[in-house]
């Protein structure tokens, strides 16, 4: 058998393991009803644009977590990522790697030029972030800008037999202490985060999004429990102090237990169910409150918005923002990762909100480009 052949059998018990049991959550779930706030979102095709031609050899990547570096600057986090040689055409002989970046000029709330590195070794494409001596890879979560230091949220995967094809192994830190220079230029420092578990129902970590407010950083972390169902992962949140990004003491950390901060992180209450891996939790100015965006049950053409005066809420109930229109294009289709990148945004009253479409069919991939690129949509919301 084919090394591809061996690599594609395994893309495709992965998409296919994920989308049935993810799927199987989103049809048992219930669409939000559309509460105040009302919004509104529509497609916005020149940021997607701007990624489909920024460099011929990056084709399209998942994830986009994007992080704020100052100096009208970005840093867009992406995870498995199609690379190919500058002259192929689509992702013919494409290589996929795990986790790549970018960092990108906005330039009047218009999409500038964009940089976008991984690493080479022999002049093969290699991870941005490479898993160093621990076995499996990394997988970007989020991240902030804290003074001088840039902190990134990982985990970290190992193949398995599990219906996925792998596991989460761990959860790590890693601060970059000069991110002002190139990427290929930074000094990594990485950290394993010590609130993780593993488990059969499911997994519980920190770093799904990061919100500074107040002087402080909050972590926001999941904690899985399948036995329950398609409401079975609840979203959690740390506080950490801003000279977290240089000590590196997770000592520091605490965790809303429903009332207050504790030290023990099993303490930690869940502000709301059905949440996601990838998502996000900004401010919004126009309406005075954070919102949190987030995929429903993490896949699904549902991006949904809650909101709350407070990091730690209370949270609304959810208010669908936008329905994903790609997963009527085919059947093996699937939508996720809908998160908000408010240093995007033009006015006080949007979010500018991404999200990935992906297939349980490594062919579509090759055969279909639209999908597998960040989709960028504006939403605005009405204070009526």
């Amino acid at each position: 058998m084919t090394e591809r052949a061996v690599r594609e059998i395994r893309f495709r018990l992965c998409l296919a393991g994920l989308a049935l049991i993810l799927l199987g959550c989103a049809l048992l779930g219930r669409v939000p009803r559309q509460d105040q706030p009302v919004w509104q979102a529509e497609p916005i095709p020149a940021w997607e644009e701007a990624f489909r031609h920024a460099d011929p050899r990056w084709k399209g990547g998942d994830g986009a977590s994007s992080v704020p570096l100052g100096d009208s600057r970005t840093l867009w986090l992406f995870g498995d990522t199609w690379i190919t040689q500058p002259e192929a055409e689509g992702r013919k002989g494409a290589v996929l790697i795990r986790n790549s970046l970018a960092v990108q000029r906005i330039e009047a709330g218009e999409p500038g030029r964009i940089d976008f590195f991984w690493n080479l070794e022999d002049g093969k494409p290699e991870d941005a972030f490479p898993p160093g001596e621990d076995p499996g890879w990394l997988w970007p979560l989020s991240g902030a800008r804290i003074g001088s230091s840039l902190i990134l949220f990982f985990v970290r995967c190992v193949e398995s037999g599990s219906l996925l094809g792998f596991d989460l192994a761990g959860s790590l830190v890693i601060t970059v202490s000069n991110p002002d220079e190139p990427p290929a230029e930074w000094r990594p420092e990485r950290r394993p985060v010590p609130f993780f578990r593993h488990g059969d129902q499911g997994d519980s970590f920190f770093g799904v999004c990061c919100l500074l407010c107040g002087g402080s950083l909050y972590v926001y972390g999941v904690r899985e429990d399948w036995n329950r169902g398609p409401e079975g992962r609840s979203l959690l949140v740390a506080r950490a102090p801003p000279e977290f990004a240089d000590s590196g003491d997770f000592r520091a950390w605490r965790f809303f237990d429903g009332r207050q901060w504790v030290a023990d992180w099993t303490r930690a209450a869940p502000l709301f169910e059905g949440a996601a891996t990838e998502m996000s939790v900004s401010w919004l100015p126009a309406l005075g409150r954070h919102v949190a965006v987030y995929t429903r049950f993490g896949l699904s053409e549902f991006i949904l918005a809650r909101t709350s005066l407070l990091p730690e809420g209370p949270w609304s109930e959810p208010a669908v923002l936008y329905r994903c229109p790609d997963v009527a294009w085919n059947s093996r289709y699937f939508s996720y990762a809908g998160k908000a990148h408010p240093e995007l945004a033009r006015t006080e009253d949007e979010l500018i909100v991404t999200y990935a479409t992906n297939s349980t069919s490594e062919e579509d991939h090759y055969g279909d480009l639209r999908i597998y690129w960040p989709r960028f949509v504006r939403a605005t919301v009405s204070l009526e």
